[in-house]
């Protein structure tokens, strides 16, 4: 269910690679990159030509160092469709290698500094939700207590002199900085000290980082969670609605699909829970696991630039790749481009397009309500 295109989000991605601008600007003014400075002794042994060593890294760290130093390449750990996109990012300015070495580049990186594991499982949210380096969520620390704290709290949970930031928008959909970096460059207003904020790619791939770390402490698959009391809306306003300006009868009925609801569920917060987000909540979207039986799916049509459209259950799609599984019952995964077209058809787009407009009283009203159907 991504909105956000690869253009939008390769920079953020490359964003440790500042030192290639001005590579990338000698090579459009048809400038030479700058030569290495002769060298008067023997290079000293790297690990990537050490007896034993993947090989791989040693292509790295060649193709690397001719802009960077290799270890800024690998501050911040990336899936592999960040790392593809980076290596995209590095050829566009002028790395020099041959496809192989590319290749073998991406291989490397993806499984020495790959990022996977480090995300809180909760059942809410996109099925394309960022995972959290554990290191940059560190590294962001001393920047956000210097210049963000004192408005926005240390857990980013906001204060009287700034907004709570788990909550916003923006950060929730932002992927690895490619909403936050254009509001902190264009339109965050000037910190009580005065100082306007400038910051680097890397700085915004770390704050993204770490405030997606902080939105993951409050999901209910992480171990800060406790859950409150969420029984505190007004029943009658929960149902008027829900029977009106929350259009739930459209699919749903007190007497119906959803009667004894309260009783089969057992539990507030699962309910509120099922209530906002029913297709997660139900399983069946994540990892191409199948569908429960009587669970509606989502379906997608892939249209490539060539050849017919494809459709099928939808199993996941991200901001890089799109699987469904065909009507044969096997996986086919296309890489998003600008040529590939996508039309999903999601059974929950009622429960997604409400996110939008319902407010957290009217949540709690509606989870009032529904309670009461035991």
């Amino acid at each position: 269910m991504s909105r956000f295109s690869t253009r939008l989000l390769t920079p953020a991605c490359a964003g440790i690679f500042v030192a290639a601008l001005a590579v990338s600007a000698g090579a459009q003014r048809g400038q030479a990159p700058p030569a290495r400075p002769p060298q008067t002794s023997a290079p000293p042994a790297t690990t990537g030509t050490a007896a034993g060593a993947d090989p791989r890294e040693a292509t790295a760290r060649r193709l690397c160092i001719q802009c960077h130093p290799f270890e800024n390449v690998v501050a911040i750990r990336r899936t592999r469709a960040q790392w593809e996109a980076t290596v995209e990012n590095m050829v566009g300015r002028g790395a020099r290698g041959t496809p192989a070495e590319f290749a073998s580049i991406i291989d490397y990186l993806s499984e020495k500094y790959g990022l996977s594991g480090a995300v809180v499982r909760g059942s809410a949210g996109p099925d394309d939700k960022p995972l959290v380096d554990p290191k940059a969520d560190e590294a962001a620390r001393p920047l956000w207590g210097a210049d963000c704290q004192i408005c926005h709290g240390p857990d980013a949970r906001g204060t009287g002199r700034g907004p709570n930031l788990v909550r916003s928008l923006l950060v929730l959909s932002d992927r690895y900085g490619s909403k936050i970096g254009p509001y902190l460059r264009t339109q965050h207003p000037k910190l009580p000290s005065g100082k306007i904020l400038e910051p680097t790619d890397t700085q915004v791939l770390l704050f993204a980082h770490f405030l997606r770390a902080r939105l993951n402490d409050t999901l209910r698959g992480s171990p800060l969670f406790r859950p409150g009391n969420i029984l505190v809306g007004d029943a009658k306003a929960g149902e008027a609605y829900f029977t009106g300006a929350g259009g739930c009868t459209q699919c749903h009925s007190a007497t119906g699909n959803l009667a004894g609801v309260a009783s089969r569920i057992g539990d507030p917060v699962n309910l509120q829970q099922r209530f906002l987000f029913p297709a997660n909540a139900f399983g069946g979207r994540r990892g191409g696991a199948p569908q429960p039986a009587g669970r509606p799916v989502v379906r997608v049509t892939v249209t490539p630039p060539s050849g017919p459209a494809v459709t099928g259950d939808l199993v996941t799609m991200d901001d890089f790749y799109v699987t469904l599984r065909g009507e044969d019952g096997q996986p086919r995964t296309f890489r998003r481009t600008r040529d590939l077209r996508v039309a999903k058809t999601d059974p929950y787009a009622a429960h997604i397009a409400l996110l939008d407009v319902i407010t957290d009283t009217q949540i709690h009203d509606v989870v009032a309500y529904l309670w009461t159907l035991k």
